[in-house]
C-alpha cells in the first residue's frame, strides 16, 4: 500500500510542468509556457519587430535530420500594410485577410483561419492553421490588435508532432495577455 501511495506522489511530481510567465514590458504582452520544455532564444539582428523567439530544448527526429520546433510573436505596424489600410472591413478581420494571403503566397495550404476568444485579448482574435508541405511543417498563429499594432504568435512544428503538441500549444495560446 505505502509503494502504491509513493509510485502515485512521485507520478504526480513527475508530471508537474513549471510554467513562467514571459512579460513584454513595452508592449504589455505576456504568457506563460514550460520551461523545463521551452527556451528563449535570442533574435537575429533582421528580426527587428520579433518580441520573443522559443525554441524546443529537445529536437524532433525523424530519420537523419532534426527540428527544433519554434514559437514566436512579431508585430506589424498596420498602417503601413496597404490592404489594412484601405479595406472596408473591421481592422481585425482586414489583417486575417492579409495573414492568409501572405501564407498562401509563401506556398502554404491554409487548413483553417477563424475568429477566436482568448481571455486576455479583449479586443477579440484570430487563428490560423497552416501546413508548409515543402519543408513537413505545420504552423499555429494566434493574430491580434491593441491600436493600429498587429501581433502574430507563431508556433512552428513538424506536420507529424502537431497533434502531439496541441493541448501543450494550446494552454499557451489561451495564456496570451495584452495589458491595456
Amino acid at each position: 500500500m505505502r509503494l502504491m501511495v509513493l509510485v502515485a506522489l512521485f507520478g504526480v511530481f513527475l508530471s508537474q510542468s513549471f510554467a513562467v510567465t514571459f512579460h513584454e514590458p513595452v508592449s504589455k504582452i505576456s504568457f506563460t509556457y514550460d520551461e523545463n520544455l521551452w527556451e528563449v532564444v535570442p533574435t537575429k539582428a533582421n528580426e527587428k519587430e520579433t518580441l520573443v523567439n522559443l525554441q524546443r530544448k529537445v529536437a524532433d527526429k525523424d530519420g537523419d535530420t532534426t527540428y527544433f520546433s519554434r514559437i514566436s510573436i512579431v508585430k506589424e505596424d498596420t498602417t503601413q500594410v496597404k490592404k489594412v489600410k484601405s479595406s472596408k472591413l473591421p481592422k481585425l478581420q482586414a489583417y486575417q485577410i492579409h495573414a492568409v494571403e501572405f501564407l498562401r503566397s509563401q506556398r502554404f495550404d491554409i487548413l483553417s483561419s477563424e475568429m477566436k476568444k482568448v481571455e486576455g485579448i479583449t479586443a477579440g482574435a484570430f487563428e490560423i492553421l497552416a501546413n508548409q508541405r515543402d519543408f513537413g511543417l505545420s504552423f499555429q498563429q494566434l493574430g491580434f490588435l491593441d491600436g493600429d499594432t498587429a501581433y502574430l504568435m507563431t508556433a512552428t512544428v513538424r506536420t507529424k508532432k502537431l497533434g502531439e503538441y496541441k493541448v501543450e500549444l494550446e494552454k499557451m495560446f489561451q495564456s496570451v495577455r495584452l495589458a491595456p
